[in-house]
Order: structure tokens, then sequence, then C-alpha cells
């Protein structure tokens, strides 16, 4: 059984085409609105022209803008919106960095399809009452 987001609209902010593929395949049962992002400009520009978007999935890696660079830009117009983090870079730095910059969790690449899924629970569904598992990948 897939969750009900048909009323609520996320952004998919990634250089890789095969990802927004992967999880738009992942979302759509979900009836979750879907913008999509390939750089970090468009991903800050996205957020100021669709100020539905109620979750942010962030690759770091980027053309033009990184993740991170996209993240910093974000935070000072919306500063409580939930971005998780999916990246293929481990590094414990850039963990820290995102963290820092108040990001809610950060999965490492490849994630099995119920993580995504149980991940996004926690902020789209208002009362799962679940906290982050951020901490876990710090370590």
């Amino acid at each position: 059984m897939y969750p009900d987001w048909n009323k609520m609209s996320i952004l998919i902010a990634d250089d890789d085409v095969s990802t927004h593929i992967l999880l738009s395949g992942i979302l759509k049962p979900t009836g979750v609105g879907i913008y999509s992002a390939y750089d970090g400009t468009e991903a800050f520009s996205s957020c100021i022209e669709h100020p539905d978007i109620q979750l942010i999935i962030m690759d770091i890696r980027m053309p033009e803008m990184n993740g991170i660079e996209a993240t910093r830009l974000i935070r000072k117009y919306q500063k409580t919106l939930p971005i998780v983090v999916y990246s293929a870079l481990h590094q414990a730095e850039y963990k820290h960095l995102m963290k820092k910059m108040n990001c809610e969790e950060f999965l490492l690449k490849p994630v099995p399809p119920e993580i995504i899924l149980s991940t996004l629970s926690k902020y789209l569904d208002p009362y799962s009452g679940v906290k982050s598992y951020f901490d876990m990948f710090l370590s």
C-alpha cells in the first residue's frame, strides 16, 4: 500500500536523468506532484517559482551550482522546507555540512524504494511522529 500524497508536491534536484526516472517511478503510485531540476540554479529557481513544493530531494554534485550552494540559497528563503540529500558522495564532510545546513536526511545512493518512501513519509505524512535518522549516517 502506497501513501496518498496526491495533494503534495516535491522537487527532485539531480543532474542524472536516470535518477529522475527512477524516483518518479517509485513515487508515481503515491500521486505526489513532481517538479524536476537538473542543476542547483534550477533547484533554487523552482523553489521560488513553486511555493507549493513541500520537500526537496537534493543531489550534491550537479553542474552550474552544486547541491550545497543551492541548499544555502534555498535556506535563506525557505528555512523549514524539508531537504533530503540523495547522493552517491559518502564522505563524512558532506554529511556534516548538509546537516549543519539543516537538511533532514542523507540517503546514500543506491537506496531501496521502501527506504525512500519511508524517509519521505516522515515529512509528507504529518502524523508519522518519526524522527530523523540523519545521525545514523554520521558515524
